[in-house]
């Protein structure tokens, strides 16, 4: 690749550790928020779909936002956002502010996701596309680090973890500003260099393989991002581990998870995406088994470890088959949706699974992961029988 090339996919791999890092930081740090704010487990039900609400609407407007103002300008203004939420976190004096900068910087974060999945779809291949959700993964395996290190070994509070990232996020995004001519949509084979304007959104969400998709993503989002969110209340709370403990297995599920994006991403030449997402789903159920069963600590682990590595490469795969699946035209806006519904997911759903925390118990959070996961695979199921017997009409 010539620099022209190289350079934005490293930017944006850089972005994609950054902006998981931003994600992950809750995971522990919401622990330690219920002290300062005064507020209970079931919270989280009111702060998770606040940190998610504005990433949902971004997305969701991203096509219309990328065709108006193009990836690079579109990019920076989500960068801007999301720095300036992640400042606004360690600020905020009481919880009402918490959440309207959480709001401010979802913003950021969903317009920032589903631009540069939008950047990659268009300019890369499938080995770009798993490195970029693979840094996101580590991104979010250094997170509980980040947190862990200020609390415990700094004697700082979980606010300085946020400002780092907010600092870092800031200084990205001026030089993504200041190299801006590099950031621009490869066109397709016959039209002119240029940004085409995306079909209205209720056109895209009239196709039912894209509402299906969405309702897919939904899952998987609460599935993935809830199991690492809910897992740090799980281990302390209901099966007594200390905190460095808990932080260590919530690192080793992300940690897992971008080993296993790595992993798919090399194995993704030899097999097919059919045979690649069998063996995620297939990890993914049996970790959550496991996770359910608590037989011993070492059970418990693989399952964080089995449902990591699992869940790792079906959103890249699914992202990469849009194109395909809704057609081009309809492609940049149906990734936006997909990229707000699977954070939307992570949002409700984590959200949900502290109101069950809170009022049946801790450890049923193990059974609200193992149903998700169920779920999300009982509804991928439908939707490649759909999509197949959609084929087969336009054969004959």
């Amino acid at each position: 690749m010539n620099f022209h090339k190289t350079f934005p996919i490293l930017v944006a791999y850089l972005v994609f550790i950054v902006i998981g890092i931003a994600t992950g930081l809750l995971n522990i740090s919401w622990t330690y928020m219920q002290d300062t704010f005064n507020v209970s487990h079931d919270s989280l039900a009111v702060l998770a779909p606040a940190a998610m609400l504005g990433g949902l609407i971004a997305a969701f407007l991203s096509g219309t936002i990328i065709g108006r103002f193009s990836i690079g300008p579109a990019l920076v203004g989500g960068m801007a956002f999301a720095g300036v939420g992640m400042l606004g976190y360690a600020i905020a004096p009481i919880w009402i502010i918490l959440l309207g900068v959480a709001f401010i910087g979802s913003i950021g974060k969903g317009l920032t996701d589903a631009v540069l999945n939008n950047f990659a779809s268009a300019n890369y291949g499938a080995s770009e596309m798993n490195w970029l959700h693979a840094c996101w993964g580590i991104g979010l395996t250094i997170a509980p680090a980040v947190v862990t290190h200020f609390v415990l070994y700094q004697g700082g509070g979980w606010q300085s973890s946020y400002v780092l990232v907010g600092l870092v996020i800031l200084l990205i995004g001026l030089v993504i500003l200041l190299s801006l001519p590099l950031w621009q949509i490869k066109p397709a084979k016959g039209k002119s260099k240029g940004v085409s304007a995306s079909p209205p959104l209720r056109e895209s969400l009239r196709r039912p393989i894209v509402i299906i998709g969405l309702l897919f993503f939904f899952l998987y989002g609460g599935v993935e991002l809830g199991t690492g969110q809910l897992a740090n209340t799980l281990l302390i709370e209901a099966r007594g581990l200390p905190q460095a403990i808990a932080s260590s297995w919530v690192s080793a599920y992300w940690a897992s998870f971008t080993a296993g994006r790595i992993t798919m991403g090399l194995l993704a030449l030899r097999l097919g995406d059919k045979t690649l997402l069998n063996i995620c789903f297939g990890f993914t159920v049996a970790g959550a088994i496991l996770l359910f069963l608590n037989l011993n600590d070492a059970f418990s682990l693989l399952g964080f470890i089995g449902m990591g590595f699992g869940l790792a490469a079906i959103f890249p795969i699914l992202i990469l088959q849009t194109n395909r699946r809704v057609g081009r035209a309809h492609a940049s806006n149906a990734i936006g949706f997909q990229v707000g519904c699977a954070g939307l997911g992570g949002a409700a759903l984590s959200g949900m699974g502290g109101i069950f925390a809170e009022h049946v118990g801790p450890e049923s959070i193990s059974l609200f992961i193992l149903v998700g996961a169920l779920l999300t695979f009982a509804l991928y199921e439908f939707m490649i029988r759909w999509e197949a017997r959609q084929v087969k009409r336009k054969t004959f």
